[in-house]
């Protein structure tokens, strides 16, 4: 576990860093838990040799464990250490407490039904519930470290107990001893018969339930890092292009298209009289007021499903249903230019601008083929829509000066509103009952349009 301080770590080391120190904390607590558990267990007055479990210093071990733990948990960085030499201690205790019965005399000759009963009672659970402790912490080398530890401690007490003067394991029948089903229950039902070969395979069990418990902390530590790469990728995208667009450049291992023609929704909106304006501010004063403006054009656009595609100057410009199925994209771009014209007059209304006069805003929508893909090489690529239908979106934007009008829509536009639904459609364009075919630069025939007369301005 490294400093939580260090600069040079990263924000996913500092994430498992916090949760290892959490982890230390948990398991601080869960030793306790433990001990109490094990001094309840081993006090059993009906057990046939509770008289000698009733006083377990030995589990005092534990008790130092704790503050070990909180010492890491709170220092870090050089104390790491000290987890993994109490990770040899708690091995080698845990399996000590299992397998001998009197902790306290070690060294003494107890009579041999007695150790097989020890490890019938006990066997490898309380290694098992170790072993779930070492896991909280969440490092896999802790883990492995006391797997490996946990081994030998196992491999000892098996050896030693075939040492024992009286006691019955199952290796000492041979190939010369073919016992009858009935000698082979009582053989096995002896007190001093300890099956060795199953407390093997118990041992081999922890051993396998270890490694996959470090691959399994392993691997969500893998995943977690790349969770934590993908979201931090994601918010940068996100710092650079429109929450929807972001979305989708994350989903996608490919460029999000290359050359594709989807029929779309483009909308351009523009400060009328911003040029003049500005002449005569201060540029901090122009920032300021670009920053509002943007501000509540991509608020509402973003609010009806649009994608601002890129800020010219005191321009705006958004697709609808260009990155993706957006239903009813006509309708959804005119409430979304609906709001920001009404928020901007309100605005306005309260600060106006230019000498007490307010500025007002021109918005042109156009719904047409175009052309979504990818501009640029290499680094420099940057998501976009090209056509003649974002050309005569910025048009139709220019020409509400002319129209004295603050939004014109092509009849393209206003025909795919009545398509998306004829009722709503209706009430939407209830006001933009003004037609007129417009000339407009880079068209050879004149544009059908519909607009309402702004007769207040």
């Amino acid at each position: 576990m490294q400093s939580r301080t260090d600069p040079t770590l990263s924000l996913f080391d500092r994430l498992v860093a916090r949760e290892e120190k959490r982890g230390l904390i948990l398991v601080a607590f869960l030793r306790i838990c433990m001990l109490a558990f094990i001094l309840l267990l081993f006090s059993k007055p009906d057990s046939p040799t509770g008289t000698l479990y009733t006083l377990l210093e030995v589990l005092g071990w534990f008790i130092p464990g704790v503050f070990i733990q909180l010492l890491v948990a709170a220092r870090g960085g050089k104390w790491v250490w000290l987890l993994y030499l109490l990770a040899v201690i708690d091995a080698g205790l845990i399996v000590y407490i299992s397998v001998v019965p009197d902790p306290l005399n070690p060294l003494t000759n107890h009579p041999a039904w007695l150790y097989g009963f020890v490890v019938r009672d006990r066997g490898v659970v309380f290694s098992m519930i170790m072993m779930a402790l070492v896991i909280m912490t969440f490092s896999p080398r802790l883990i492995l470290w006391f797997g490996f530890w946990l081994l030998m401690a196992w491999v000892t007490a098996i050896v030693w107990l075939m040492h024992r003067p009286g006691v019955i394991i199952s290796q000492h029948f041979g190939d010369d001893w073919n016992p009858t089903k009935q000698e082979l229950i009582d053989t096995y039902n002896l007190p001093e018969f300890v099956d060795i070969s199953a407390l093997a395979e118990q041992v081999v069990i922890v051993v396998v339930f270890t490694l996959a418990c470090a691959v399994m902390v392993s691997r969500l530590r893998v995943l977690i890092n790349q969770f934590a790469a993908a979201e931090r990728a994601h918010g940068n995208l996100a710092r650079y292009f429109p929450i929807a667009l972001a979305d989708r450049l994350a989903d996608r291992d490919e460029p999000i298209r290359v050359g594709e023609r989807r029929e779309c929704v483009i909308m351009f909106a523009d400060i009328i009289g911003f040029s003049g304006f500005a002449e005569k501010r201060d540029p901090q004063d122009v920032m300021k007021f670009l920053n509002q403006f943007h501000q509540i054009a991509t608020t509402q656009i973003g609010a009806y499903g649009g994608i601002v595609e890129k800020y010219i100057g005191d321009a705006v410009m958004a697709s609808f249903a260009a990155f993706d199925d957006l239903p009813c994209p006509a309708s959804n771009a005119l409430c979304a230019s609906q709001a920001i014209v009404s928020q901007v007059s309100e605005w306005q209304a309260r600060e106006p601008a230019d000498d007490g006069l307010p500025l007002r805003i021109g918005v042109g929508l156009n719904f047409g083929p175009a052309v979504v893909g990818d501009i640029g090489q290499r680094e420099a690529v940057t998501p976009a829509v090209i056509g003649a239908s974002v050309n005569l979106a910025a048009r139709l934007e220019r020409a509400t000066r002319k129209l004295e009008t603050d939004t014109v829509m092509s009849e393209s536009f206003a025909n795919q509103i009545r398509n998306e639904s004829s009722v709503s459609g209706s009430v939407l364009l209830r006001h933009y009952q003004q037609h007129e075919s417009i000339r407009v630069k880079g068209f050879s025939d004149p544009i059908p349009v519909l607009f309402h007369r702004d007769l207040e301005n």
